[in-house]
């Protein structure tokens, strides 16, 4: 089916003149302010103008930054951001007419193994180059996703879903998925045999959930003890009954956070599976509109390796998102534009989160269901 649906998509239209006059309109406007301006490379993204110039003296970060509003009204370049790689000053433009990637023209070449359990999901393309952008629990099990509203978060999180359930069985991974919103984002995905359980919309059901899960990672390390081994991947390969992933999916975790109860209740869990939850195949993910300080405390921000934030309302919330300063998240241009900081690191993987509507959603999830029936 998704070979079908990758075909099925429209062709587009070339936008090379457009590229090489926006690299031309850069490099004039920057040779215009005094800068130097030898362009190494530009390329296309889904989203924008990649244009890669030797940094110099002349040409840095900062001072491309300072003409960001004379860049904008007088020659017509919109900057989604500006950032230092080595040797290089990278501009990125905004593209008056986004490319569209599709769910099944992204996933096409995406191999998984069927003998053993999958967790590294394939959940966007790199504006870069191109290649996919995969979520992985080595070496940061967990995972904070953030966005204002028309960013793309709730696509961003049915992807991950979809992505479990379309390369795992269900004995070999399980979701739980919580919703304050009573999981109206997720109604396609009630018929999953890979929920464990109906989607949790009430407090204390989270927080039983949330320390039974801690009681879970508890019973497999002693399974590994019995069995001389130091994670599930070494345990499942000899194990008569192997044990499956878990994923708990945690959506709109602001809401509750507000209550003094449930943020404790969270924390406490959240620090006692820590990164030991990785070695026991649990993996949490929570995501959130806008996870100010006073929703996302120190102790879950620090349990929280992987970041993958969408566009946010303002600079100070991108900041707290990612983890680092300057990263730009307000900038981004929403519908899954992506900023994602993967296993801890410390520079943010610009990405395009691919879209599915809600029929071919639908479609995907019974086509799964029927085949594991």
């Amino acid at each position: 089916m998704l070979e079908l649906w990758a075909q099925d998509r429209p062709s587009q239209e070339s936008d090379t003149l457009w590229l090489d006059d926006t690299a031309q309109r850069c490099r004039a406007a920057l040779l215009r302010y005094g800068m130097s301006a030898r362009l190494e490379q530009q390329v296309l993204t889904p989203n924008a103008a990649l244009l890669r110039f030797r940094g110099s003296d002349d040409l840095t970060v900062a001072k491309v930054e300072n003409k960001r509003e004379e860049l904008e009204s007088t020659h017509g370049l919109e900057l989604i951001g500006v950032r230092a790689e080595p040797g290089f000053v990278v501009v990125s433009i905004k593209r008056p007419h986004r490319m569209t990637l599709g769910l099944p023209e992204v996933w096409a070449g995406w191999e998984t193994r069927n003998d053993a359990a999958n967790a590294r999901l394939l959940i966007a393309v790199k504006e870069d180059d191109g290649s996919p952008l995969f979520l992985e629990p080595q070496p940061a099990p967990h995972t904070l996703v953030a966005g204002s509203t028309g960013s793309g978060k709730s696509i961003l999180i049915q992807n991950i879903i979809l992505g479990i359930a379309a390369t795992n069985r269900p004995d070999q991974s399980r979701i739980i998925l919580i919703d304050p919103k009573a999981g109206v984002d997720y109604f396609a995905f009630e018929t999953l045999p890979h929920l464990d359980g109906p989607i949790i919309d009430r407090e204390d059901e989270a927080l039983t959930r949330l320390d039974a899960l801690v009681v879970e990672m508890q019973r497999r390390y002693s399974l590994f003890k019995e069995a001389r081994v130091s994670n599930i991947a070494a345990y499942n390969k000899a194990a008569s009954e192997p044990l499956p992933l878990i994923w708990l999916i945690h959506d709109e975790f602001a809401d509750w956070m507000q209550l003094d109860s449930y943020r404790a209740g969270v924390e406490a869990a959240v620090n006692r599976l820590g990164v030991k939850a990785r070695a026991a195949g649990i993996y949490l993910i929570f995501a959130a509109q806008r996870p100010d300080a006073s929703v996302f405390p120190m102790q879950l921000r620090s349990n929280l390796g992987n970041r993958l934030i969408l566009r946010v309302d303002s600079a100070g919330t991108s900041d707290l998102s990612l983890g680092i300063k300057g990263g730009g998240a307000e900038r981004l241009l929403g519908k899954g534009h992506l900023a994602a900081i993967i296993g801890g690191g410390t520079t943010p993987i610009y990405a395009q989160v691919p879209f599915i509507d809600t029929d071919r959603l639908e479609q995907l999830v019974a086509v799964l269901v029927r085949d594991l029936g």
